[in-house]
């Protein structure tokens, strides 16, 4: 593959939230979410469930493991991320989701 057709992942995002969410007694509008290393897949496991050999290609995501991961990359509580609207948590979890296919 050419370096010109490499999706590039962004390393640290910013991710506006529509409901604001409470962590650690603060009221939080955006999330800071950092790039993951190894030990967060480690400590984690990846959230993503790629299969591109399926036709057509196939993304699942484990809701469960996108609020741990995020927790982690965002240094928020778990416990204020289950309370984001479901919108947020969708969108969150694909806007993640570079981080944990393969760069194709």
């Amino acid at each position: 593959m050419s370096e010109d057709t490499k999706t590039e992942v962004r390393s640290d995002i910013e991710f506006p939230l529509r409901t604001s969410i409470t962590a650690y007694g603060e009221e939080v509008r955006v999330l800071k979410i950092r790039k993951p290393m190894g030990a967060d897949l480690v400590a984690i496991g990846n959230p993503v469930k790629f299969s591109p050999f399926t036709s057509p290609p196939t993304v699942e995501h484990d809701f469960t493991k996108i609020v741990e991961m995020v927790a982690r990359l965002a240094n928020v509580p778990s416990s204020s991320l289950t309370k984001l609207d479901p919108e947020d948590l969708i969108t969150l979890a694909w806007t993640i989701t570079p981080f944990f296919v393969p760069a194709l």
